[in-house]
Order: C-alpha cells, then sequence, then structure tokens
C-alpha cells in the first residue's frame, strides 16, 4: 500500500513543479512512484512535459515514476451509461412505462450533462474515490498527490462530512421513490448498490486512518513571500490542524535572490519579511526556500535539479520493509509497499498495508497468480510458480502481511 506526500497550498505558488520534482526524486532514489494530480487545470502534464491520461501512465526518461491526472468529468459521465443499462434491462415489464415513454426516458438519461449531476462535494468524493484506487494498490511505494488550490483540498480532507450530508440526499430520493426503487433496480441489483456502498464507507474509513497518521501521511505547505500567500498558509495549517493533518514542512517559492541592484534589493528585503513571518507561523518545521529562477522549471532535467534543491541528492532507497529517512531537508520517513523473494522451496511475500483491518483484506490464488484484496479491491501478484490456496499462509505482523507461497514439487 502506497504512503502519500501531499503538495498543497494557494493557487499559482508552485505547488505542481513542487510534486513533480519530488516524484522524480523519489523514483531516481528508487521507490515506485505515482505521481498524481487532482487539478483541474491538470498542469502537471505541461510540468513534466509528457502527456498523462485518468489511468496510471509510465513517465518516459524516469524509471519507476508513473503518474496520472484524475479525471473527474469521465467519472461521472462513466455514471449515465451505467444508469440507461439498467433502464434498459429493467424495461421488460418491469417499469410501469410504454414502449414511447421508456425510450424518451433512455433518451433523457443519455443527454443529461454529467454537471446537473454535481451535488456539492461530489466532485471531491469522485477525486477521493480514484485517490483510494492508488493508495490501496500496492505496486507503489509512494503517492506524491498534487492538490488542487487551498479551498478544494481542504474541502477534499473534510470529504466524511461531505459524504454524510451526499448520503442523505441520496437517502431522501429513495425514500420518495418508496417501493420504486425495487422496481427501477431489481431486487438483486439493489443489494448489490447497498453493498457497494457499504464497501465504499470502509474504504473512507481506511483512509481517513490513513491521512491522520503521522508515519503514513506527509502534507507539504507550499507557498510565495507574499503577504496574502502567507494569510493563506496560515489559515491553513490550522484547518488542517483540525483535520488532524500534520504538516511537515514549508517550500517557499521564488524568492527575489540577492542582487546589486535597489529594486531588487528592496523587494528582497520585503519578502524576507515574509519568511520571518513563515517562520513563526511554522515555529518547528522545516522552511526550504528555492530562489526565483531565470526560466520556468518545466521538463524532466530542469525538475531533477529543483528535487535535488528541495531534497539533496538521490540516494538508492533500502530495499527492506523498515522505515528511513529520505529527504535530507525535510524530516520525511518512507517504506517499501512490497518486498516478493522467491525461495528455492517457496516464495515469500511482504506488504504494507497501512492503516488495514483483519477483516479487510482477502487471499485467493489463480494459477501463478496471487491476488491479495484491500477492502474488496484486488491486488495481483505474479509469481515464478503456481499458488496453492490449500498451502498458502499468510500472518499480520503489524502493519505487514506476510504470505508464504510453498512451490509445487514438481515446479523444480
Amino acid at each position: 500500500m502506497g504512503q502519500l506526500w501531499l503538495f498543497g497550498g494557494k493557487g499559482g505558488v508552485g505547488k505542481t513543479t513542487s510534486a513533480c520534482a519530488t516524484a522524480i526524486w523519489a523514483a531516481n532514489c528508487g521507490l515506485s512512484t505515482l505521481l498524481v494530480s487532482s487539478d483541474p487545470a491538470h498542469s502537471t502534464s505541461d510540468s513534466l512535459g509528457v502527456s498523462l491520461g485518468s489511468q496510471p501512465t509510465p513517465v518516459e526518461g524516469v524509471e519507476g515514476l508513473h503518474g496520472m491526472e484524475l479525471d473527474l468529468a469521465a467519472s461521472l459521465e462513466s455514471i449515465m451509461p451505467a444508469m440507461a443499462d439498467a433502464i434498459r434491462s429493467s424495461g421488460s415489464g418491469m417499469l410501469p412505462l410504454n414502449a414511447e415513454e421508456l425510450s424518451e426516458l433512455k433518451d433523457d438519461v443519455a443527454n443529461i450533462d454529467s454537471s446537473e449531476l454535481l451535488l456539492p462535494g461530489l466532485d471531491e468524493a469522485l477525486a477521493f474515490d480514484q485517490l483510494l484506487r492508488q493508495v490501496e494498490d500496492t505496486r507503489f511505494d509512494l503517492i506524491v498527490f498534487d492538490t488542487a488550490p487551498t479551498g478544494h483540498t481542504l474541502r477534499f480532507l473534510a470529504l466524511p462530512k461531505l459524504l454524510e450530508t451526499w448520503s442523505a440526499r441520496i437517502a431522501k430520493l429513495l425514500r420518495a421513490m418508496g417501493g420504486m426503487r425495487s422496481v427501477v433496480f431489481g431486487g438483486k441489483q439493489e443489494k448489490t448498490i447497498r453493498e457497494e456502498l457499504e464497501k465504499f464507507q470502509h474504504r473512507v474509513q481506511h483512509i481517513r486512518r490513513v491521512l491522520r497518521d503521522v508515519e503514513l501521511t506527509r502534507f507539504t505547505m507550499v507557498t510565495i513571500p507574499e503577504s496574502m500567500a502567507v494569510s493563506e498558509s496560515e489559515r491553513a495549517a490550522k484547518t488542517l490542524a483540525e483535520f488532524e493533518i500534520a504538516i511537515n514542512g514549508v517550500i517557499i517559492n521564488r524568492l527575489t535572490p540577492e542582487l546589486d541592484h535597489p529594486f531588487l534589493q528592496k523587494r528582497r528585503s520585503h519578502e524576507l519579511e515574509r519568511v520571518d513571518e513563515l517562520k513563526g507561523i511554522f515555529d518547528d518545521l522545516p522552511l526550504v526556500t528555492v530562489p526565483l529562477q531565470p526560466v520556468d522549471v518545466r521538463g524532466i532535467s530542469a525538475l531533477i535539479e529543483l528535487g535535488e534543491l528541495l531534497h539533496g541528492p538521490p540516494h538508492e532507497f533500502p530495499h527492506d520493509m523498515h522505515p528511513h529517512r529520505i529527504s535530507t531537508h525535510l524530516p520525511v520517513k518512507l517504506r517499501r509497499s512490497r518486498s516478493v523473494v522467491e525461495r528455492e522451496d517457496h516464495t515469500l511475500i511482504e506488504l504494507h498495508l497501512a492503516g488495514s483491518r483483519r477483516p479487510e483484506l482477502g487471499l485467493r490464488g489463480e494459477g501463478n497468480r496471487l491476488y491479495i484484496a484491500v477492502n474488496g479491491r484486488e491486488n495481483r501478484i505474479d509469481l515464478g510458480h503456481a499458488v496453492d490456496p490449500t498451502t498458502t499462509r499468510a500472518k499480520m505482523t503489524g502493519e505487514i502481511l506476510k504470505v508464504k507461497v510453498l512451490r509445487p514439487l514438481d515446479s523444480n
């Protein structure tokens, strides 16, 4: 299970470049890293100079790095075909409509604009669910999350309350439908929908446990030395504290270099006053200052340089399952998500399942593949031999799941 490293702050302060530089730097240290953006502007692709999609995409030129930009509009639009299919499958006498009325209803569903489905908080809910899918994927050691501007991020982190409001509206709608919901969905479909909602609630509870755990989630505030940015950073820090999310450090971007020019010297003096304010607000946290660059920080090479400025030279991350300090300038400890060791008579698999509970886990084998489920979502691990579920043994020690898969006698 991947650990989270969130970058947040006011719009236009350099969150994306800081997140991209950190993701490249972590991948160059040997960590399997996923860079995720929830910013509707989707500037991550522009920063990297590569085209990312809505699914994890390998970043050319950086081994071990994948990137993705959450496509919330596509998630909403995907709801519509499902609704149309449900109506279509219910059209054989289950709905009290004639053929013309049923056809008109199908057309209405197909023509609904996705924006009409946006209840308050639903966009954050969709982003939240997509992020959950990546956190529960044990392929990635680290997920670097380039968040949307501060307001969207704070709403995102307040999702449990938003989901409660959203769920109440849906419950009200279902009550208004009365017995019609069984007619529309069918008894089996209604049960499936209820079960999926319960699974999602478990996943929400899981991610909340992860977000509140300072050993699993770190939040780096990104800002610039200007009064409005400083004020917004202070407000955001207070709100994050209410959500029990710890900030691990502050990146101060675009500090005017010390140059022999009256205007620039005055500007730098003003900015250093803002830096002192930030030191007072975040008195027990490390602050990393990044000087204003002569050109835009864009492309892999420029981001590699920025990553070293933020975190120091990259170094080989240990291959064990223990937490290790990674950044030179920020107090960040990380650990690998999985370890697979092939031995003479068995394969030993270790998975770091942060914040997971035993009842949320599942295990099955199929051919040469082992499937480990977290909250109903399966992780596939390909092995060099067949998996016999009857001889496979699993043990949870702390947050590490150890699975011993015996090698069949005839496989040598």
